[in-house]
């Protein structure tokens, strides 16, 4: 009988007596050495808990999986999004078991998203930069987005956050997912709110150090910086107002960014 993805890896879990607990979807391809090179890694980072590795896709599309190699920068990008390649992870049974870490069914289909943020309290995870996956992606994938998914994606990160910030209430969490990670800037008005959103993070973080704050400050400030460059790109400059707050915003903006902007 099928009981759902969720409910058939978590009988995968507890039935596996193993040292580690590899992952790997039935029409995808693993190359030979890969599950060696994530175990040996392990085996010489006793600090990890879980490496996953990068995935080269094929079949409807060929686009190439990275993500972060630092376990501190994984930690900020589950802000945005699951920072972990799940088909490709490897990770230890023992931590996954001690700290009733399984899949949720009632988070899909973001089952994976929010197991990796869950196990981010627990474990520092990693991400190998070789490719050792290769994962078939099919036309019905490309061509078709799960409604659920954004919105069960919007509550693992008001939930990871609010977890790591305490500091915060759950409106200014949600104040910040909605307008910071979620939000794109459609107005220039808007452009000073959405660097506040993102130094109040900085702020809480600075009393909990949940996150590592040098890079937590690199990151949110080239999300925002990035966003900005998006909507000035298309911004239209109709009166001599709107070109003082234009030159204005720039003036604050690095100066590559400055110069991207003239030469576009």
């Amino acid at each position: 009988m099928n009981y759902g993805l969720a409910n058939n890896l978590n009988t995968g879990l507890k039935l596996a007596k193993g040292k580690y607990i590899a992952r790997m979807d039935g029409d995808d391809i693993s190359l030979p050495y890969r599950l060696q090179t994530q175990v040996n890694f392990l085996e010489s980072h006793p600090d990890i808990d879980l490496c996953s590795c990068a995935m080269q896709m094929f079949g409807a599309d060929n686009q190439l999986w990275v993500r972060d190699r630092d376990p501190e920068q994984v930690k900020i990008t589950m802000m945005f999004y699951s920072a972990v390649l799940h088909a490709s992870s490897v990770f230890r049974r023992d931590v996954f078991e001690k700290n009733n870490l399984y899949y949720n069914q009632e988070t899909f289909p973001a089952e994976d998203y929010d197991l990796w943020a869950r196990a981010a309290f627990y474990c520092r995870m990693v991400n190998l930069p070789d490719v050792m996956y290769l994962y078939r992606m099919h036309r019905t994938q490309v061509t078709s987005t799960d409604p659920r998914s954004a919105e069960k994606c919007r509550e693992i990160q008001i939930r990871y956050l609010s977890e790591a910030l305490p500091v915060l209430s759950k409106k200014e969490i949600t104040d910040f997912v909605d307008g910071f990670i979620i939000h794109k800037i459609s107005n220039i008005d808007e452009i000073k709110d959405f660097k506040n959103q993102y130094l109040k993070i900085v702020k809480a973080n600075a009393s909990v150090m949940f996150f590592n704050q040098k890079l937590l400050k690199i990151r949110l400030n080239k999300y925002f910086q990035q966003q900005v460059y998006t909507f000035l790109l298309h911004y239209k400059i109709t009166n001599f107002s709107k070109l003082i707050q234009y030159w204005s915003i720039m003036m604050e903006l690095r100066p590559q960014l400055v110069i991207k902007l003239f030469l576009r």
